[in-house]
């Protein structure tokens, strides 16, 4: 490095020559720094101040300085593709994430609308069962006539006694009816009044 030379004799860095730095910036060569200057003060700035030798294997930071910058350049590129990577890529897991968020709040919205709706209807269906319910008990019962109880000494009127017709059969011939071959038999059958039967009233009343 052409540019490292003793800040007050301007002997550049050779074999044989060390060189120290002060933590004001200013570089001493050995022959300066044991002549003239005081301990801990600055032969340029004549101030106080630290002084170091440079060695290779002084700090990191201190190195940075005597490193050419290309070398820096380079490293900081690589530095920065290094951090623009993981950039993207957490950027992408965050917008990947916000479209989820989005989506889920959108059905989360159908969703609500849906149960609303649906409560909605429940409280109806609600209604219309509890209005039935009250109905209900109030209906009358409509009476049979046929769960009218019929005693036997009441009296029917003949438009509810139905003739059935008279079938003719062969008597079978025993002892007792060999003379007559022949009988008529004769049957009648009640038939329950209806509502739409006439006299119905008079038989209710007759009940």
């Amino acid at each position: 490095m052409d540019w490292i030379h003793c800040n007050n004799c301007f002997n550049q860095l050779e074999p044989g020559i060390t060189l120290h730095l002060t933590s004001c910036g200013h570089m001493f060569c050995n022959n300066c720094l044991n002549n003239g200057v005081k301990e801990g003060t600055c032969l340029v700035c004549r101030v106080p101040c630290s002084i170091m030798k440079l060695v290779p294997d002084m700090n990191q930071e201190i190195q940075d300085y005597f490193t050419d910058p290309e070398e820096l350049i380079k490293k900081c590129s690589e530095v920065l593709q290094f951090q623009r990577q993981h950039r993207r890529r957490l950027l992408s897991y965050l917008l990947q994430s916000t479209k989820k968020f989005y989506k889920a709040r959108t059905e989360l919205k159908r969703m609500t609308e849906l149960c609303q709706t649906q409560h909605k209807q429940l409280k109806e269906y609600q209604k219309i069962i509890k209005k039935l319910e009250t109905q209900q008990p109030g209906q009358s019962k409509q009476v049979s006539p046929f769960s009218v109880p019929i005693s036997p000494g009441s009296n029917l009127s003949p438009t509810f006694i139905q003739t059935t017709p008279t079938y003719k059969r062969n008597a079978k011939s025993t002892p007792y009816n060999r003379s007559n071959t022949s009988n008529k038999i004769s049957s009648t059958v009640f038939t329950p009044p209806t509502p739409e039967s006439a006299g119905y009233s008079n038989f209710l009343k007759n009940l």
